[in-house]
């Protein structure tokens, strides 16, 4: 049965959609697990990572997306996910091998979900943030992880993949802007876990467990072995402040990680020799979340 693991941050910028899909493709190549990642983000930067323009629209008119799933939702009809699912679609290009890496693909059109949920279902209770959580049961014997990329915010989407998931990934750059919200992010699951256990309770239901904070990972550390010293000195103020959060892997500033995602191929498995420090990194990350996600 997956382990359905959010990455959560409502600061842009700090390369959580990235770590995402990298850690994503290094779990499903390297360490052999069977990963879906699902794009949450109307921005559909996870999607772009791994399908041309061209194809996503194909995909998405024929198959659907995400958008179709949440539609289906909120005016009551089924959908059957497991069409919109892309499978077996990334070759590593070194090795030739099929990565079991599969994409629920975003949309545009995710920009106006969370005001149609409010708007169907309001703002608060159960049944606004319950789609996922419905979904995934459906799926979730079929694949080792579920990553949930979500958008930098904390709106009923956010709080969809929250409800739905047994862990929750930060992603955070190492400066202050960018690990200002952690203590907010805490707040919010607790928040949310208990206004659904509330609205639960009324009608005698059980409630469900929160989800527990696998970690923090810093990303964008301005140099391979370490930060600079005021990253170094945001990094060892987390661990004090979040003991045993911060993960000890950390993935390094790159202008390559950028050019991977032009060419639709993670770095993670690229199998390139001037990619090899990044793959590595993203190794040693996926590595750790696994541990993590057993504990």
């Amino acid at each position: 049965m997956a382990k359905i693991v959010s990455f959560i941050n409502y600061k842009g910028g700090v390369g959580k959609t990235t770590l995402a899909v990298e850690i994503a493709a290094s779990l499903a190549y390297h360490h052999g697990q069977k990963v879906l990642l699902v794009d949450l983000d109307p921005q559909t930067n996870a999607t772009f990572y791994l399908m041309q323009e061209k194809d996503w629209d194909n995909w998405q008119k024929s198959k659907g997306s995400l958008k179709n799933l949440f539609d289906s939702y909120i005016e009551g009809r089924s959908f059957d996910i497991k069409t919109a699912i892309k499978k077996d679609f990334i070759i590593a290009p070194r090795t030739g091998r099929t990565v079991s890496l599969h994409l629920l693909p975003s949309h545009i059109s995710l920009l106006t979900i969370d005001l149609k949920l409010a708007g169907r279902f309001g703002a608060e209770g159960t049944k606004g943030k319950g789609a996922l959580l419905k979904v995934f049961e459906q799926i979730k014997n079929e694949y080792d992880f579920i990553i949930c990329d979500c958008p930098p915010s904390l709106n009923l989407i956010t709080q969809n993949a929250i409800i739905s998931s047994n862990g929750i990934v930060i992603v955070a750059v190492p400066e202050f802007l960018s690990t200002l919200g952690i203590a907010l992010i805490q707040s919010t699951i607790k928040d949310t876990i208990k206004e659904v256990n509330d609205d639960l309770s009324s009608f005698g239901a059980k409630g469900i467990e929160a989800p527990k904070i696998i970690g923090i990972i810093f990303n964008r550390v301005k140099y391979v072995t370490h930060g600079t010293t005021y990253q170094q000195e945001v990094m060892n103020r987390m661990k004090e402040e979040y003991p045993g959060m911060v993960f000890q892997s950390y993935v390094s500033e790159s202008g390559k990680i950028a050019e991977r995602g032009e060419d639709k191929i993670p770095i993670a498995i690229s199998g390139y020799a001037r990619d090899k420090n990044y793959e590595m990194q993203l190794y040693d990350c996926a590595k750790e979340f696994i541990r993590r996600t057993l504990i």
